[in-house]
């Protein structure tokens, strides 16, 4: 019990040392930082979503790919086929 009370004088002293400058000073720091926190949450917040539009759009320009690379087979064989008849000729 002797030890908790003189925790308490031992805390209550220091408080009485700070000045009520440096006590502003510290509200003025916890502000920044919690601006700072703010900003940090925010530009978390972007990247995650510019993550899901870039992966969305690199689907999309994978199955545009396919479809491309599906048309150019075809292409292919059709050309194939007209050669062939034009040789037959």
């Amino acid at each position: 019990m002797a030890n908790q009370s003189q925790g308490l004088e031992n805390i209550q002293g220091i408080l009485e040392q700070i000045s009520q400058g440096q006590i502003t000073d510290i509200g003025t720091l916890i502000t920044i930082l919690q601006a700072a926190g703010i900003i940090f949450i925010i530009y978390l917040i972007f990247l995650i979503i510019n993550f899901i539009i870039n992966f969305k759009k690199s689907r999309r320009i994978k199955n545009i790919e396919q479809k491309v690379n599906h048309i150019d087979e075809k292409l292919d064989k059709l050309l194939k086929a007209k050669i062939h008849k034009e040789e037959k000729k």
